[in-house]
Parts: C-alpha cells; sequence; structure tokens
C-alpha cells in the first residue's frame, strides 16, 4: 500500500518536532509510526525532504558542520516557525483519509493536540470501524471455501479488536477529562 504525500511529509513533520534529525532517523521512525502495511524507502523519503525544504517546513541549517560518519556528511534537518505553524494547523484540523488509511500516522501525533481534538478524532476512527465491521458482518459466506471463510473470520477478528481498543482509548480521554488533565 502506498503511503500518500501529505501523510508521509505529516509524519516527517511531527518527527522534526521532537528535534533535529538526519534521514536514515527520520525513516526508522516513519517506518515504525505507519506500520507493517506501508515501507517508506528513501526514493520517497527525500523527495518528500525536498518538498518540505522547498516550501519553507524545515531547513538543513544550523550545523556548522555536517555530521561526518565514516566519510559521508549527513544533513540534519530541523522543523522551522512556518513547519511549526504548519504542523499545529494540520492537527487541529482531521482530513477523513486521517481516520482510514492514515490513522496510525494521525494517531502518533495526538499527544500534540489537545483532549478535544483528540476524542473528536478516536471517536471518528470509531464510527470508521464499527461500520467495517457490520459490513464484514452482513457477508454471506455462502458458497466460500473453508480458506476463504477463514479470512474473513479473522478480518472480522482484527476489526473487532480494533475497536475495543478504540472503545478504551475514548474511556481513557473521557476519565482523564473528568480527573482534569
Amino acid at each position: 500500500m502506498v503511503l500518500r504525500q501529505p501523510t508521509l511529509d505529516l509524519a516527517i513533520l511531527g518527527r522534526l518536532s521532537q528535534g533535529p534529525s538526519y534521514g536514515y532517523e527520520v525513516r526508522k521512525h516513519v517506518n515504525m509510526v505507519v506500520g507493517y502495511l506501508h515501507k517508506v524507502s528513501f526514493g520517497s523519503l527525500y523527495p518528500a525532504f525536498r518538498r518540505l525544504l522547498d516550501r519553507g517546513l524545515i531547513c538543513d541549517c544550523g550545523t556548522e558542520r555536517p555530521l561526518l560518519v565514516g566519510s559521508r556528511s549527513r544533513r540534519i534537518y530541523h522543523l522551522t516557525h512556518s513547519g511549526e505553524e504548519y504542523l499545529a494547523q494540520q492537527l487541529a484540523t482531521t482530513d477523513p483519509s486521517a481516520l482510514t488509511d492514515d490513522f496510525s500516522v494521525q494517531f502518533s501525533l495526538l499527544g500534540m493536540t489537545d483532549t478535544r481534538n483528540r476524542l473528536r478524532i478516536l471517536h471518528g476512527r470509531r464510527e470508521v470501524t464499527a461500520a467495517r465491521l457490520t459490513m464484514i458482518d452482513s457477508w454471506s459466506l455462502t458458497g466460500l471455501d473453508r480458506y476463504s471463510k477463514e479470512l474473513v473470520r479473522h478480518s472480522r477478528e482484527v476489526v473487532a479488536d480494533e475497536l475495543a481498543w478504540l472503545d478504551s482509548m475514548v474511556a481513557a480521554e473521557e476519565s482523564a477529562i473528568q480527573r482534569g488533565e
């Protein structure tokens, strides 16, 4: 599955909001956040860096001497003030895709947003997941071989587990609100 460009950009900005980093470390972080369905290659990462540099959201400035690893230098990327503002704006609004395929990136950034927005995102993902479960439950298994039936059973189990997990995340957020956190 291909990672959408805006999602990759958001994941990079989210990582750089934690502090300056170089390409290899950003790639490791992004691959961890996007999960097993995606694998970010350097062939997509470095064009994303170029896009973000061109837009002024990141820079490779601030290092008087480049970091040398062996005989190669590494560019250290930093989030700019414009990048911080852009990231905050993106976190305050939720693209519908953030509730579906791009959810893992959005979820990894929830700690950077306010409780109300976190709940909005979690409730939105819960609605999407509940609709998936309803859809799976509506499928007729008549005529399917045992392997296809097993695949449907597995899909239902995965979606039901996610729904239970989302319910616990929503409950934890609502509990934090009640405690005034």
